[in-house]
């Protein structure tokens, strides 16, 4: 497919990939967890995604964008964090305002972030059976843009730019809250590890995990 281009992400795109991020997500279920509050539910995604691109892509861009080669607007994202994670200063959370955050959507919001990435990344871990793998999260194209072969080349470009790298390992895992999602990574060669409800404080959400190993 050559009707796209796909570039590292610049702190100039950081509030459009953002908002790409945002519609993708706004019904997800265990997103819909973090902020109950329906009216407040799209700002406060994006806020969070905002952050989530600038803590991840601080040191190093790790983020990808997908442009639409005619017209060069942004259309896609994903992100590949490597086994060793992201190591942050309490310096860069200070940069993304956490106390205004609690000012407006509350402690309890911030509790759940936190405790939501925490049990989606334990999950995976315990279901892969080793904490040596790349973490694809925060994959997202734009409405328009779907169902048109865009997502799948995006996923393959991910995979193409690990194998051509010196490997730290060859597992990619992931996790989905959406069966769609997983018919989607199951037809590019990810795997089922498995599946079931969570724990979310008194709530819960189904969640999927999945894995491929890029060198079969």
């Amino acid at each position: 497919m050559n009707e796209i281009v796909i570039d590292k992400i610049q702190n100039s795109d950081f509030n459009e990939v953002a908002d790409i991020l945002t519609d993708a997500f706004l019904t997800n279920p265990a997103y819909s967890l973090i902020f109950k509050n329906k009216n407040r539910r799209k700002e406060g995604l994006l806020w969070l995604f905002k952050a989530n691109l600038f803590i991840i892509n601080e040191k190093k861009a790790l983020t990808n964008i997908v442009k639409d080669k005619k017209t060069s607007e942004i259309i896609g994202t994903y992100t590949l964090i490597p086994p060793n994670g992201i190591n942050s200063s309490i310096s860069t959370y200070l940069k993304v305002n956490i106390p205004r955050f609690i000012l407006k959507f509350g402690t309890n919001a911030l509790f759940r972030m936190l405790i939501l990435d925490g049990i989606n990344k334990k999950t995976l871990k315990k279901a892969i059976k080793t904490s040596d793998f790349y973490y694809l999260s925060m994959v997202a194209i734009r409405r328009e843009y779907r169902r048109k072969g865009i997502g799948s080349e995006m996923i393959n470009c991910a995979v193409r730019e690990l194998v051509s790298l010196p490997l730290a390992c060859n597992l990619v895992g992931l996790t989905t809250q959406l069966p769609e999602n997983k018919t989607f990574y199951s037809r590019l060669g990810f795997v089922s590890l498995d599946e079931g409800c969570i724990d979310f404080k008194k709530d819960k959400y189904y969640n999927y995990n999945m894995t491929l190993n890029v060198l079969k």
